[in-house]
């Protein structure tokens, strides 16, 4: 069974560092190709002087980057809206790189793949794992490795141990268009094949909202990034627990349109120099993240 919750309204302040800037509605065809988490931002200018006129960039001189900032610790933002996070601070350090500025354009997570091909933006940098199919449309550049992860209240009134056979019958969440999403829906067959319930899946477009609802039991459990329920898991004050094992281990990475040659190669040597001059091993270094060093791997 599967129905979509309504969100709640999101709440936005101005920016310090960074600027918003309003997407334009996503092509419906993302919803099929896009992965793994709605609106738009923009970020912190680099230290170069290219112009990047060769890249086939949206605006000249600046990287924009398709982003849902739903994601902590991965890419969010502060209260002031801000954006934050490991994915934040590598795309800041690729772009200077590269001399570029660069502005972060929120779009909901299932729109990401649909915003790249509709040229709102130049790459997507947003917890988005390689895919095959979505291999097809774009061209990548790895900088983590993930995982996905099962997450319920303290008082698990459901027994849910991890994303297992423990998940048949009960009632879960997801993000729309992500992996956890996709896995509870292929845990759900499961179930059914062994004469088990299936899982009754809601599927929302903002993790704030899933948490919610399982703290408050209207989900028996939440399924996304190991990332982001071990994040939500340490700021919940123990009403939000990590159960079982991440599973399904993927590369993220940083996903240009299939095509722009020029833009990819560029991706790809700032993020070589990111990682040779020290600066993606403080980064991760700086957010606990060194299980997921994709250089080192």
């Amino acid at each position: 069974m599967l129905r979509h919750a309504r969100p709640l309204p999101p709440a936005r302040s101005p920016m310090s560092r960074h600027r918003i800037a309003l997407a334009l509605p996503a092509v419906a065809l993302a919803v099929a190709l896009a992965g793994c988490s709605q609106s738009g931002t923009t970020g912190s200018s680099g230290s170069g002087s290219g112009s990047g006129d060769d890249l086939g960039l949206v605006t000249d001189g600046t990287l924009t980057v398709c982003a849902n900032l739903e994601s902590p610790p991965n890419i969010y933002t502060e209260a002031d809206g801000t954006p934050v996070g490991v994915e934040v601070e590598i795309a800041d350090a690729m772009v200077e790189k590269m001399g570029l500025e660069i502005e972060f354009k929120e779009i909901a997570f299932s729109g990401l793949i649909a915003a790249l091909q509709a040229k709102q933006c130049d790459t997507i940098i947003s917890s988005l794992y390689i895919k095959p199919e979505r291999e097809e449309v774009a061209d990548f550049v790895p900088y983590l490795l993930s995982g996905s992860g099962v997450a319920v209240s303290e008082e698990n009134p459901a027994g849910i141990t991890g994303f297992d056979d423990s998940l048949c019958g009960v009632s879960a969440i997801g993000i729309t268009g992500a992996t956890g999403a996709t896995l509870l829906e292929q845990k759900s067959v499961e179930c059914e094949t062994k004469g088990e319930d299936p899982i009754d899946i809601t599927l929302t477009d903002k993790a704030a909202d899933a948490l919610q609802q399982v703290i408050a039991g209207q989900a028996d459990a939440f399924m996304d990034t190991a990332e982001l329920v071990g994040y939500y898991e340490t700021q919940s004050d123990g009403q939000f627990v990590v159960v079982g094992e991440p599973v399904d281990s993927i590369q993220i990475g940083a996903a240009s349109l299939k095509g722009n040659d020029a833009l990819h190669a560029a991706l790809e040597e700032a993020f070589a120099g990111v990682v040779d001059d020290g600066t993606y091993a403080d980064i991760l270094a700086k957010w606990g993240f060194e299980s997921a060093d994709i250089a080192n791997a």
